[in-house]
């Protein structure tokens, strides 16, 4: 298989560029000042995106490099001005805002149902840019066992859900990860990977997306990706990632500047660093 000349890298942030284990920790869910150094120099050459689950408020000033940030696994999209980060050029939704808007009320009710059944589990709040509830992640990944709660806060999740079928929330469960997503509309990671392409002007013409995550919720963007690879940074997860190439995150910051230093020509050799 011949190199491939990486045209731009798009790249979850939880568990991919910070890892999983610090994500909810104050102070520590920042990405290594090695790793964004490399991320800072890259996006100096070519384009260097976020698709992630969280929202733009936990985003933006983590990710200062980020040419787009698409958010709420992809519900919004933001395209951002390479001279002032913090400006946002334009903003475009994966539906209606009006239907988003809809259904904020039906899911603040289920975080609000879900919190006085499991007192105990974190519940996190996505907002749109506008203020608006998309998403809800409800987390117990600060608890020993993940199994016994997976199984029942999934389970309540669904029939709450279920008790309201006009609602058209939409749930996203996984495998191994300590942690249930509502979201106000049905969305996947493909639909980001798409608007992103869309936002760069992306065809395969171009050179190749370089995709980085460690989810099966990435697996729809994975697939759409020329190069692909998962990111393992948490010993207790083994996600069913659909991706070509795997890597530790100890070496991720090391990856990408010999990718840099390659001048962004892909070739399976530079995940091997010793």
């Amino acid at each position: 298989m011949p190199n491939l000349k990486v045209f731009a890298i798009i790249s979850d942030y939880d568990g991919t560029l910070c890892p999983a284990g610090d994500i909810r920790v104050e102070g520590r869910n920042m990405i290594p000042v090695e790793l964004k150094n490399v991320l800072w120099e890259i996006s100096r050459n070519i384009p260097v995106c976020i698709l992630s689950s969280k929202d733009y408020e936990f985003l933006c000033d983590k990710v200062p490099f980020a040419n787009i940030i698409s958010c709420i696994m992809g519900i919004e999209t933001l395209m951002l001005s390479r001279n002032d980060p913090s400006r946002i050029i334009s903003r475009h939704l994966l539906a209606e805002e009006k239907l988003i808007r809809s259904n904020a009320d039906a899911l603040n009710q289920l975080a609000d149902d879900v919190g006085a059944k499991f007192p105990d589990i974190a519940i996190e709040r996505k907002l749109m840019y506008d203020g608006f509830l998309a998403g809800i992640t409800f987390d117990w990944r600060s608890h020993g066992d993940w199994k016994q709660y997976s199984n029942l806060v999934t389970r309540y999740v669904r029939d709450a859900i279920s008790n309201r079928p006009h609602s058209g929330l939409y749930v996203q469960t996984y495998s191994f990860h300590p942690f249930v997503d509502v979201y106000a509309i049905k969305c996947d990671k493909g639909l980001g990977f798409d608007r992103i392409a869309s936002e760069l002007g992306y065809s395969k013409a171009m050179g190749a997306i370089l995709y980085l995550s460690d989810s099966e919720n990435d697996n729809p963007a994975f697939r759409k990706a020329e190069i692909s690879i998962g990111i393992h940074s948490d010993d207790r997860l083994k996600p069913r990632l659909d991706c070509q190439h795997s890597i530790d995150y100890s070496r991720l910051a090391a990856f990408l500047q010999r990718l840099k230093n390659n001048d962004f020509e892909f070739e399976d050799g530079l995940l091997s660093i010793e």
